[in-house]
């Protein structure tokens, strides 16, 4: 046999073992598609422990918990299914839609037990195993369930998982809007669900933040929550979102960084005819 083609051979087999042997770490590192057999079942963590799940869990414990409490608050969870864009904790959440087709933004009141509005009542609960506590794959749909979206659990039973970006409108908020006015935490200064609008005004982070927003990242909103395109789309591109939810993990995630400080030029003594400068 010509040698070439043993060499060729060889290089082929061993290029596949090594795909082989890699594949383990290929597990899912962003969004993709992600088929649900049945939508409230399924357990994202199996596939997502060492990427999403791990690195909330390690980042920051505050922000595990905030979204965790967040979560088990079936008030919060039934203002985003109903899409919510302001609360009163009277008892009452105002939405920017028009369910019943009365040609006016939906209402929704407490009874003292449920939220109800032209009859139907509602109370959204993330905790499928009712087990009276949220945990695993349970708070991984705070932020991917297409239900608190907008859109039907028939389709979220039977489409991918949707994504809610950082400074998504109805979460903490951005430049262009704040849906979660004051009055959800009220009496809270520093209130979390308006943090992209407040970083992106008189803030020492509103220059990095601003730049960011004016940027396309270039990765798509596969469904609008309710519709509507969020405060974080790429200016002029109501596909993409901007760049402005990154600027969000730079102090939220777990990122390890290398590199190295090249200190200033210094004046050349040794050369009577290097250009003259101030010493830095």
């Amino acid at each position: 046999m010509d040698p070439r083609k043993i060499t060729l051979y060889i290089i082929l087999i061993v290029s596949i073992a090594a795909v082989i042997f890699q594949t383990p770490q290929f597990q899912a590192v962003g969004m993709g598609k992600h088929t649900f057999v049945s939508g409230s079942n399924v357990d994202c963590v199996s596939c997502h422990r060492y990427d999403a799940y791990q690195d909330m869990s390690t980042s920051q414990a505050l922000m595990l918990d905030a979204h965790r409490r967040a979560a088990g608050n079936k008030n919060y969870t039934t203002y985003l299914e109903v899409g919510g864009i302001s609360y009163d904790p009277s008892g009452i959440i105002y939405t920017s839609v028009d369910a019943d087709g009365d040609g006016t933004s939906d209402i929704w009141t407490w009874d003292g037990s449920m939220w109800v509005h032209n009859g139907i009542a509602k109370l959204y609960d993330l905790d499928l195993n009712m087990d009276g506590s949220i945990e695993g794959s349970e708070i991984c749909k705070l932020c991917h369930n297409l239900e608190l979206m907008g859109v039907s659990s028939a389709v979220s039973e039977a489409h991918t998982v949707g994504t809610r970006y950082c400074d998504d409108d109805r979460c903490h908020g951005n430049r262009a809007n704040q849906y979660n006015s004051y009055l959800l935490f009220a009496g809270n200064r520093n209130n979390v669900t308006s943090a992209g609008w407040t970083i992106s005004n008189d803030n020492v982070h509103a220059g990095f933040y601003n730049e960011a927003a004016g940027k396309d990242a270039g990765n798509p909103i596969f469904f609008h929550s309710y519709g509507q395109v969020p405060g974080n789309a790429a200016p002029g591109n109501s596909i993409n979102i901007s760049e402005s939810p990154y600027t969000c993990l730079g102090c939220h995630s777990h990122i390890s960084v290398t590199g190295s400080v090249a200190s200033s030029p210094k004046f050349n003594h040794r050369d009577p005819d290097a250009p003259k400068g101030r010493y830095t």
